[in-house]
């Protein structure tokens, strides 16, 4: 037995609108799109947006997108209808800068940067 790929699975009460916000607010594509189930890839890994669940209530994912500019991608965030839960906060010892955020189905998950080397 061999596993041959990993998908990190969130759940959304409204397709159109969770997969508007994934599209608009951090770029990514869909590889597989139906009403019930979506799956965007991104760096190797796949999200995959599970439709009927989700109750709008805050609910940690457990992910973590690394962003080329993190000003930038809160920005977008709330500009396609999600927010700003935390953060900015530098991690110097990390070498990161991140911010935690939410979608517009109350999904929340944390955005890093590495930070600027001097």
């Amino acid at each position: 037995m061999k596993v041959i790929s990993a998908k990190f699975v969130i759940m959304v009460a409204d397709m159109a609108r969770a997969l508007r916000f994934y599209r608009d607010a951090l770029g990514l594509a869909p590889a597989y799109e139906s009403p019930h189930w979506c799956e965007l890839s991104v760096g190797g890994a796949v999200i995959a947006l599970h439709g009927g669940g989700g109750e709008g209530a805050r609910a940690r994912t457990g992910i973590t997108l690394q962003v080329d500019d993190l000003a930038a991608a809160t920005e977008a965030v709330r500009r396609a209808g999600g927010g700003v839960a935390g953060g900015p906060r530098e991690r110097r010892s990390e070498g990161i800068v991140l911010a935690d955020v939410v979608d517009t189905e109350g999904n929340a998950f944390t955005l890093t940067a590495a930070i600027a080397k001097a």
